[in-house]
């Protein structure tokens, strides 16, 4: 799937450079039909539908038209969709992508609606704002900004008679945490890892105090010993079998949630999405908590957005721009976080009375949350080209945790196609 997006991407991009404009903002009579493009699950759909009808019922001249699929589907349908000259007016995007879609023309500035309507960017998270801003222009509004915590099962450290971490821990506390279950006995194990996802793998490497990307983004960092050394700390865990066997094969979080579920699994890395979901597990016990940390950094927690945009090629801006500000206004995101879609991505302290459930676990999630936004978070090192360069990395990564390379082999040998996809996507 992620090669399909890949060759659509590169696809998208000869049909920009052909002569795709911005389109003419079309005055019409009677309603106005926007067409809103996002991926959710059952659950999520629900509140989408409700933010529909109450945007509908203020604004009765602007009608929506819902464009979902599920995520693993939806950044190759909407790469589908401005390639055949279809895009939505209103589309969310993965800010894993949000920058190939600048580079390709396709989503409007919002700048000069922002500074007309005079919105208070304050009331947005800084890394949410910042990951949408592109030489002094911001092409998008942050959506679901919140860390990628690492949960914990309290049940299964208990039965294990291991104390949970300090939130202060480090990477040598975690491999000794996970090496403290006794999977070959109990079948219980300390970590499971999404290998599919950078998102999944940094925070470890930066736990090491390596990165994958210089400062500026610009040059290839990954083979360095302190990265390495990361991967290869992983590598081991899995072959000497720490981690379940079928964390390479699952291939996707749901196989991690269920045996963070059932107990088999002490920690895994995961996001506002999969707490929803181990919620309606009955009776679970469960924390949200920081990211094992490098001595002389707390910064390892992944704090990501996403942005919701408007397309280039909308023919009605101005009624896209008055849906985008109420779906990333108070008015939208009281909806978002009453549904538990995800914690309050506002600054808004009174909108965590809206989200809490105090029968409900993670019971730490709102001072985690903030102190991750304050001490410990990391945005990732987002870039034109990050989805190419994630396709390189993520089978090296996991050759080396089958052993078929070490991973200063694995890592070294990709140098030279990350550098080309960096010289390529830097033009």
């Amino acid at each position: 799937m992620k090669r399909t997006l890949l060759l659509l991407l590169s696809l998208v991009m000869i049909l920009s450079v052909l002569g795709a404009q911005g389109a003419q903002e079309t005055k019409q009579s009677g309603p106005v039909t926007l067409k809103y493009a996002f991926w959710g699950n059952p659950d999520a759909i629900g509140v989408e539908q409700d933010i529909i009808k109450a945007f509908e019922e203020k604004h009765p001249d602007i009608k929506i038209e819902p464009i979902v699929s599920g995520y693993a589907d939806y950044h190759t349908k909407l790469m589908t969709m401005i390639a055949g000259n279809m895009a939505p007016d209103v589309m969310r995007i993965d800010d894993y992508y949000f920058y190939d879609f600048i580079k390709l023309g396709a989503v409007e500035s919002l700048t000069p609606f922002i500074e007309r309507d005079k919105i208070d960017l304050e009331l947005y998270p800084k890394m949410g704002i910042e990951e949408a801003i592109v030489d002094g222009q911001i092409y998008g509004l942050p959506w679901g900004t919140a860390p990628l915590y690492m949960l914990l099962n309290l049940e299964v450290f208990e039965k294990a008679g291991v104390a949970l971490p300090s939130l202060d821990w480090t990477t040598k506390d975690f491999e000794r945490i996970v090496r403290s279950f006794n999977p070959q006995e109990d079948k219980v194990y300390g970590f499971a890892i999404d290998t599919n996802y950078l998102s999944s793998v940094l925070p470890h490497i930066w736990s090491k105090g390596g990165t994958l990307l210089s400062e500026d983004k610009s040059r290839y960092t990954g083979d360095s010993a302190e990265a390495s050394s990361a991967i290869q700390m992983l590598a081991d865990l899995y072959k000497e079998g720490y981690m379940p066997k079928d964390t390479i094969n699952s291939g996707n979080t749901e196989a991690l949630r269920r045996w963070f579920s059932n107990g088999t699994v002490a920690m895994m890395s995961g996001s506002a999405q999969e707490i929803l979901a181990i919620q309606k597990i009955e009776g679970i016990r469960f924390e949200a908590w920081t990211m094992p940390q490098a001595v002389d950094s707390k910064n390892t927690t992944v704090f990501k957005s996403n942005t919701i945009s408007i397309s280039k090629s909308s023919k009605q801006k101005e009624a896209a721009w008055t849906f985008t500000k109420f779906l990333r206004g108070v008015e939208g995101e009281d909806l978002y976080v009453r549904a538990k879609r995800f914690p309050p991505t506002l600054n808004i302290p009174e909108n965590w009375a809206l989200y809490l459930d105090p029968n409900l676990y993670p019971k730490q999630i709102k001072q985690n949350s903030e102190l991750i936004a304050k001490q410990y978070g990391h945005t990732l090192p987002l870039r034109t080209g990050y989805a190419a360069i994630e396709s390189k990395v993520i089978p090296a990564v996991q050759s080396a945790m089958l052993g078929t390379k070490t991973a200063a082999q694995a890592m070294a040998d990709i140098r030279a196609d990350i550098t080309k996809i960096i010289e390529t996507n830097s033009k």
